[in-house]
């Protein structure tokens, strides 16, 4: 059992969805208390810099202005090797944040709005992929629309937006946010 509050790094760049955010965790029932808020990447390298002993949980958006979520999470891995992995989407609601936060610290790693469970099944997911269906998901990884994508694999945009729906499909994803979290959680990128 905790015995102090879980700390939480917030990193939004949306100050109306800071204050949501908050809400949702003061709904949530969970025993824990912001210590940090950051608009950006270098402000959360910043705060993990100065209080890495303070932060046990980042909520961590993925489009940034000076970069991606995947900046900070690489960082943060670097700097707190025994971080948990997690994703939820924005739609979450605040039980359903509760629930994941709550299994992620209990040692289980989730990705998915529907909190699913990564295993060896998220594993065989991933080796269904084709090659070129692993160039895509990079290719998003980096930051890339689909029209980007498909000038630089030859194929038309719309060639691209099947291959990422049938990754979807294949990964129980529903956004391309959601896509590249699998993928980096599962070591893809």
């Amino acid at each position: 059992m905790r015995s102090k509050k879980i700390g939480i790094l917030m990193v939004e760049d949306h100050p109306l969805y800071r204050v949501g955010l908050r809400m949702a965790l003061s709904y949530s029932g969970l025993d824990c208390v912001i210590k940090a808020e950051a608009e950006n990447v270098s402000q959360a390298l910043e705060v993990l810099k100065q209080q890495p002993n303070e932060i046990d949980l980042i909520l961590l958006d993925y489009f940034l202005p000076d970069g991606t979520g995947m900046d900070v999470l690489k960082a943060a891995k670097q700097m707190l090797p025994n971080i948990l992995n997690g994703f939820v989407s924005k739609d979450v609601t605040p039980q359903g944040l509760a629930t994941v936060i709550t299994s992620v610290f209990a040692g289980k790693d989730y990705f998915g709005h529907d909190s699913e469970e990564l295993s060896s099944e998220g594993a065989q997911k991933s080796e269904s992929l084709t090659q070129r269906e692993l160039d895509i998901i990079r290719l998003c990884a980096l930051g890339k629309t689909s029209k980007e994508i498909a000038d630089e694999l030859f194929i038309s945009a719309r060639t691209v937006e099947s291959h990422k729906n049938k990754i979807f499909n294949k990964l129980g994803c529903d956004s391309t946010t959601e896509m590249v979290n699998y993928a980096f959680l599962n070591g893809l990128v």
